[in-house]
């Protein structure tokens, strides 16, 4: 085999594209994991303990710090989270000096108490530039803590009765620069930070977040009363460089392990590709293998000689594909910067080793079937005047169909299991379902593919190129199922990507849209005129000005916040089912609150009691009662404005528009439009992402199907010959050829189709755990357009091997009788 590479050019490939990716995943985490750390010691500048206290250590403890013997230096640093007026939630950190990765943008460092340095994070959150006024605020107190969420019972008016106002702030900065942050100046520089002179910070984070201390100190922190807190951490820089890069690579890992998930994929395909291509050498070199068997070559050395050419194969194709994955994990942190954040490669043995080792190893696997069959050929097929056509048998083994079977039904039932089940358990069923399934339907395809492909031929069977195509794949199923199964591999986990992430974007979409009362909540000190204001904002068509009131329900402890909302209120936000039971002798609770519709229960404010009727509706977080009821159950009652946006309207936009527009001061926005459109924005990423590493098993498929296909021209030689010499023309070869191709991209494409819309669905409804209700979403324009492509793909494949089919003369045929 080694003598004609260019036949192994297809396997090679596959083999390096899997030990590429595999590899580059191993690389990415292992790289990721010293960048951090890198950016720890950076951070650490040199210092040798690290305090981490449980409460803000007070300015007055520093001194005691420095006086501890052994203690050279001593950098205290602010490091908190901050809400500033507007809603803008950011990190406030001492500021950082200026080197080689952390430069300003433009304006200057911040010297003088009352002056802040901003990053372009916080810059296009507010929109803020140099010379905005930034002013902190603490978050509303024990009844309005909830007020960003607005998920639970309308969280939002928590605090309603005027008992939470919002602190006073404790003082007024203005921007002076805008500055970029290296890595060596915060973990993370993406996000929304501020930064001043430690000192100057003090009256916002009450003290001292974090103490970086140099020397040689064992002992002697008790002498420090503010150190004795329970909870307060004191470590060693390397102990307190391991427990960070210990959490950082939590998310690392399990990202690290879904990329390996893909590996195993891209390898799967590989496998497929690897048993096509050597099974098609081995029939092609029957006649050669008879000679080995004439001269005295053992089963034993012909079976040996066709696993270890598999292996050299692999080996050599490794290397490649080891040398492509350090170069990709190379080049990432230029092509996706915000992903890749490391500037060196961080090779392992581990990450090389292995993916060249499992390269070969799977080469080596697949190659096991083919080289049995090898052992078979008898040494008498040297001495025939053609070799044998390479069958594969056009019958499957009871072992194989019994295990399909087997596989299948035991696979469905566990995917079954796993939509009752819940959490963890549920996840790992469902999965090992899916797999088992998927796996099943593989080991059937000799029977399902030439079934399905003359069930698909039907319409052409009265054509000689319909019917000449139909019998080819039945003449050999094995040939035809792995063909059809290297695209279907591709076909199905596209499409159940493409389904799944639909189906759980219109679910969460559809469960936030029932539990936001509207799509922008602006509670706090609302006034009429910040209503008059948001509602001539361009976008927004209704805004609502509403009375809120805390109440304790009849059968529940705890307080919760209920709306004043009118039948025209109702109507301008577009809630007809709430207003059709709102009057008042009636409280509209969701359905969620397990109240019956019709009972009648107390409902208690701090000013009184009343009995209402329950009416129910489906909004989660919704509580409303007419004006009238909460004159009765308070006399401080609180204010909501609910904003609803106009059909169409950018929910970014319109948020912060109205968040401009707003004159009052002390005032808390939150958008279930802006939430959705972050969700949205996240499946798309994670989409694409997805994709992107699916990418590589299709082309591993692409390949796979050219490979078999093109090797199959090879071994039919003598039949295209024979079909030419009895009057098939050049171009219905290529025809026969093509359509042969396009009739197992087409059982790929419909089977593939319906098995992603199943794994789809499936896994989201084991992922959301049967919590939440499923809203089914098929994207059937990107499901036809992966048909579609599956089809091109395998007509594709079989153009170049038609030509050569083509080609082939029909003398050829007749030379050999």
């Amino acid at each position: 085999m080694l003598r004609e590479p260019r036949r192994l050019v297809a396997s090679a490939l596959a083999i390096a594209l899997g030990v590429a990716f595999t590899c580059a995943t191993l690389l990415l985490g292992s790289s990721l994991e010293r960048g951090y750390a890198d950016r720890v010691a950076g951070w650490l500048g040199g210092a040798d303990v690290i305090i981490t206290p449980s409460a803000a250590l007070p300015a007055d403890a520093v001194p005691q710090i420095a006086a501890v013997p052994g203690v050279t230096a001593v950098d205290p640093r602010v490091d908190h989270w901050v809400m500033f007026t507007g809603g803008a939630y950011s990190h406030v950190r001492t500021q950082p000096a200026l080197t080689e990765s952390t430069r300003l943008v433009s304006g200057r460092l911040a010297t003088a108490p009352g002056e802040i340095v901003i990053n372009q994070a916080l810059a296009h959150a507010g929109p803020f530039d140099i010379g905005s006024t930034l002013t902190p605020e603490t978050m509303p107190g024990a009844d309005g803590a909830d007020g960003a969420d607005g998920a639970d019972g309308a969280d939002g008016a928590d605090g309603a009765d005027g008992g939470s106002e919002p602190a006073s702030p404790a003082e007024t900065f203005t921007v002076v620069g805008i500055l970029e942050p290296g890595y060596d100046a915060s973990d993370s520089p993406d996000f929304p930070e501020a930064y001043a002179p430690g000192e100057h910070l003090l009256a916002v984070s009450g003290g001292y977040d974090v103490v970086l201390v140099r020397g040689a100190v064992a002992d002697g922190w008790d002498a420090v009363p503010a150190l004795r807190a329970e909870g307060t951490l004191i470590e060693s820089a390397a102990d307190y460089t391991t427990r960070q890069v210990y959490e950082f690579t939590q998310g690392t890992r399990a990202i690290t392990s879904l990329l390996l998930a893909f590996s195993v994929i891209a390898f799967t395909v590989t496998a497929l590709v690897i048993a096509n291509t050597f099974g098609i050498l081995v029939a092609q070199r029957t006649r050669a293998l008879a000679l080995l068997r004439c001269v005295g070559a053992s089963r034993r050395q012909v079976f040996g000689q066709v696993v270890r050419e598999a292996a050299l194969t692999a080996a050599v194709a490794g290397v490649a594909g080891v040398a492509l994955g350090i170069g990709l994990v190379a080049a990432l942190p230029k092509l996706a910067p915000g992903i890749a954040d490391y500037s060196v490669v961080a090779p392992t043995p581990v990450g090389l080793i292995v993916p060249w080792a499992a390269g070969v190893v799977v080469a080596t696997a697949a190659a096991l079937v083919p080289a049995r069959a090898a052992t078979r050929v008898a040494p008498l097929a040297a001495l025939r005047p053609t070799p044998m056509a390479a069958s594969g048998g056009t019958r499957m083994s009871r072992a194989r169909l019994i295990c399909g079977l087997v596989f299948t039904g035991g696979g469905a039932g566990m995917l079954i299991a796993g939509l009752r089940l819940s959490d963890q358990v549920a996840l790992l069923v469902g999965l090992a379902g899916g797999v088992a399934s998927f796996l099943g339907v593989l080991l059937l395809g000799p029977v399902v593919v030439p079934a399905l492909t003359r069930w698909a031929a039907r319409p052409w069977r009265t054509t000689i190129v319909g019917r000449l195509a139909v019998d080819n794949t039945g003449r050999n199923p094995h040939r035809s199922a792995a063909t059809a199964g290297a695209l279907l591999i591709g076909t199905t986990l596209v499409t159940l990507v493409l389904v799944g992430a639909a189906t759980a974007q219109t679910t969460v979409t559809a469960t936030i849209d029932r539990r936001y009362p509207a799509d922008i909540l602006v509670h706090g000190q609302v006034t009429a005129a910040d209503r008059d204001a948001a509602a001539a904002v361009p976008g927004v068509s209704a805004a609502v000005l509403s009375s809120a009131v805390d109440v304790e329900l009849e059968g529940r402890s705890g307080w919760e916040s209920a709306m004043s909302l009118t039948p025209a209120d109702v109507a301008a936000l577009g809630w007809q089912q709430a207003g059709a039971g709102l009057t008042d002798d009636t409280i509209v609770l969701p359905r969620s609150a397990g109240y019956p519709d019709g009972d009648r229960i107390k409902v208690t404010g701090r000013a009184g009691t009343v009995t209402l009727t329950v009416s129910s509706i489906p909004q989660a977080g919704l509580v409303a009662v007419t004006p009238a009821t909460v004159a009765k159950l308070t006399d401080q009652p609180g204010h909501l404005l609910f904003v609803k946006l106009a059909p169409g309207a950018d929910p970014n936009v319109a948020l912060g528009q109205v968040r401009q527009a707003l004159p009052g001061d002390g005032l808390f926005l939150s958008s279930a439009a802006e939430v959705r459109a972050s969700i949205n924005d996240s499946v798309t990423m994670a989409l694409q992402a997805v994709l992107g590493l699916l990418a590589v098993s299709v082309v591993i498929s692409w390949v796979g199907i050219g490979n078999t296909l093109g090797l199959s021209v090879l071994e039919r030689t003598r039949e295209t010959a024979l079909l030419r010499a009895l009057g098939l023309e050049r171009r219905q070869v290529r025809r026969l050829l093509g359509f042969e191709a396009l009739l197992l991209g087409g059982v790929a494409a419909g089977l593939g189709v319906l098995l992603g819309i199943g794994y789809g669905l499936a896994g989201v409804s084991v992922l959301l755990g049967g919590r939440t209700p499923l809203t089914i979403d098929i994207p059937w324009w990107q499901v036809g357009l992966v048909a579609a492509i599956t089809l091109a793909s395998a007509w594709l494949a079989s153009v170049v091997p038609a030509r050569r089919a083509a080609r082939v003369a029909p003398a050829a045929a007749l030379a050999q009788e």
